[in-house]
């Protein structure tokens, strides 16, 4: 039966709490732009983060620059590299973790 309740959100934000200073969009945008509606060059990655980072100094965040030192330290294993830019095609992550079938 159907209720007004509001469906649980979605946490998009991995080590940081998604709930404090608006972070959980941003952590959302950041990830479809690592992903699913984004990827490509190591520009395009750079850009990604730096939006992230500006995202979260406008919202006074104090974790704005160890997430951005996180990103651009660890990114590279998580962002969808289009072939031709990269040493390989896609998210490394994937190489490592296949999905269950």
């Amino acid at each position: 039966m159907p209720t007004d309740e509001k469906p649980p959100e979605r946490n998009y934000c991995h080590l940081l709490d998604h709930r404090k200073y608006n972070r959980n969009r941003g952590c959302q945008l950041h990830d479809n732009a690592y992903g699913i509606a984004g990827g490509g060059s190591e520009s395009d990655r750079y850009v990604a983060d730096t939006e992230f980072y500006r995202r979260m100094r406008d919202q006074n965040d104090p974790m704005a620059i160890p997430a951005l030192l996180a990103c651009r330290g660890f990114g590279w294993f998580f962002f969808n590299y289009h072939p031709g830019y990269w040493l390989w095609r896609g998210q490394m992550v994937r190489r490592f973790v296949k999905a269950q079938s």
